[in-house]
């Protein structure tokens, strides 16, 4: 595994981490733990993460996800239900009885 693939299967782990925490927020030494990294290495992924919108500093200096992944989960239910939707019509279609 390159440098870089590493580093981008690291920030996933982050995230991970940072999941379940989006209300009272999670420590940046806790999630260096929960990755397996050093405390420096963990604020320089949170940082990328919150430049990219994905990750929210909180007053308190806990971190926690930002809405982003939200915003996608909502996406990709839209699109499930669309898809949903055509299929239910398809259905109908080939299970009608003729007339």
């Amino acid at each position: 595994m390159t440098p870089a693939n590493a580093s981008h299967l690291r920030l996933l782990s982050v995230i991970e981490a940072l999941s379940g925490n989006e209300v009272f927020g999670i420590r940046l030494r806790d999630v260096a733990q929960a990755v397996g990294v050093i405390d420096s290495t963990a604020l320089r992924d949170l940082e990328t993460l919150a430049a990219a919108g994905w990750a929210q500093k909180q007053p308190d200096s806990k971190w926690r996800l930002s809405a982003k992944p939200i915003q996608l989960l909502l996406n990709f239910q839209s699109g499930l239900a669309r898809a949903e939707s055509g299929v239910a019509e398809v259905r109908q279609n080939y299970t009608r009885k003729p007339l």
